[in-house]
């Protein structure tokens, strides 16, 4: 898979540390002492990561994840809000949680490897990726309401989608741990691995999307997303525009040869 010069150094983060290699960007979250929680730093870290990550042709996919014993524990309530940053007047004039629904907006596949504890804010971080990957020691806490707190980051936009109405508001009334298993029963996780093996077996996962067909690829995950507000005629017809866009790319001409030739097709991602 050839590749030209990626326009991002993807260095100068805070809290964060950030990889690209072989089309996969690698996110982690990297305050563990504070368990990965949602800092300012962070929070500047994930808009300006998401922006150079859906403009760099070379990024076809994005694994976040955490250091140390957890994912993200949500609002860093010990805050001391020293951080400074001279931001632009779209930045100034978006919604704090813009950078959130960017997960969604972005075409290109993100990946979620949740090492740990994600709570609060951090269960939504989880959820809007659209893959889970768990280790068999992470957990799942909403825990807003233990603090009479009302559900943000989008929990209440996400959970229902993920594990249905009831079960989420059950997790968002009781607040309970639900641990790696049950999180994988109730579809809150699509995949529990050994914590050992979690970054392996995420990375194969993403590997294998970064050697596919990225337009493909992309505009797949943008008409599934599509779907969820819409009837079914409505999706085909959004289906078949889609589908001319494809046919014109050199992966589907590649994919038709090597389908003739008998053999595995290389993408280049065009």
């Amino acid at each position: 898979m050839s590749e030209k010069q990626t326009i991002f150094s993807y260095e100068g983060y805070e809290d964060m540390r950030v990889t690209l290699q072989n089309g996969v960007l690698l996110v982690t979250l990297d305050n563990p002492d504070r368990l990965n929680a949602l800092s300012t730093p962070i929070r500047h870290g994930l808009k300006r990561v998401l922006t150079e990550f859906e403009e760099d042709d070379n990024a076809k996919v994005m694994v976040v994840t955490g250091e140390g014993r957890g994912f993200c524990s949500g609002a860093d309530l010990g805050s001391t809000g020293s951080y400074k940053q001279t931001e632009t007047r779209k930045q100034i004039e978006e919604t704090r949680f813009e950078w959130i629904s960017r997960f969604r907006s972005i075409n290109k596949p993100i990946i979620a490897a949740v090492n740990g504890v994600a709570a609060g804010g951090g269960v939504s971080l989880a959820l809007a990726a659209d893959i889970r990957i768990a280790s068999d020691q992470a957990r799942f806490v909403t825990a807003f309401l233990r603090r009479a707190i009302l559900p943000d980051n989008g929990a209440t936009w996400f959970l229902p989608r993920v594990v249905g109405v009831s079960k989420a508001l059950l997790m968002l009334w009781l607040s309970d741990d639900v641990g790696a298993e049950e999180s994988a029963e109730v579809g809150l996780v699509d995949k529990v691995v050994p914590h050992d093996s979690l970054m392996d077996e995420t990375m194969l996962i993403a590997n294998r999307l970064a050697e596919g067909p990225s337009i493909t690829l992309e505009l797949t995950k943008k008409a599934v997303y599509h779907s969820l507000n819409v009837d079914l005629i409505t999706q085909c017809d959004y289906e078949e525009n889609l589908g001319a866009i494809v046919h014109n790319t050199e992966d589907n001409a590649e994919g038709r040869l090597a389908f003739r030739e008998k053999r595995k097709p290389n993408f280049q991602g065009k």
